[in-house]
């Protein structure tokens, strides 16, 4: 029992910050989604991604997505403008578990000595980063949707790659649900 109950604990301490993923999306409702056919993507230079490699590889993503849902990559005059921006935060997350119990034995009747217990503090450091994704009306130079993935970046490249992929599926069928709404 107390083996089960550690690995428990173990799992429940190693998986808390790496659970974490968080998407967001805001738009125009003014905007008329059903219009877009094209898009261009463009780098602007405080907006990029730390590691010049990730950058590559999520512009990639982003393209792959965006021409697998519809969409048609143009290197003049689009009906949006797509950018992403990056950003890394160091955190920390503290656990605490308890064993034994409180109290007094006998208790019930206000007698006893008190009961043993003791409480670990554990501290757990990660790196979460959060990519926001935008899209501009070409027409009008403003923004007309933004989504925004938060993640607790993973180590390997590789499993990066599977993070953004799993953010940019979960802003994919966000938007689905935009033009589905406006009649698609």
């Amino acid at each position: 029992m107390r083996k089960v109950l550690g690995l428990a604990f173990l799992v429940a301490l190693v998986a808390t910050p790496a659970l974490a993923q968080k998407v967001t999306i805001d738009y125009s409702r003014e905007f008329d989604f059903e219009s877009v056919k094209t898009f261009q993507y463009v780098t602007f230079e405080e907006s990029k991604v730390a590691n010049p490699l990730m950058a590559e590889r999520i512009v990639n993503l982003v393209k792959q997505k965006l021409t697998a849902g519809g969409l048609q990559e143009v290197s003049e005059n689009p009906d949006i403008y797509v950018t992403c921006h990056g950003t890394t935060a160091e955190r920390t997350s503290y656990n605490t578990t308890s064993f034994g119990y409180g109290g007094y034995w006998g208790g019930w009747y206000g007698w006893g000595r008190p009961m043993m217990g003791s409480s670990t503090i554990s501290e757990v450091n990660y790196t979460e980063g959060t990519l926001i994704f935008d899209a501009y009306d070409a027409a009008e130079k403003k923004l007309v949707w933004r989504g925004t993935g938060t993640v607790t970046i993973k180590d390997q490249p590789e499993k990066q790659i599977k993070q953004v992929e799993s953010i940019l599926k979960k802003l994919g069928d966000k938007w689905r649900k935009i033009l589905k709404g406006q009649g698609k």
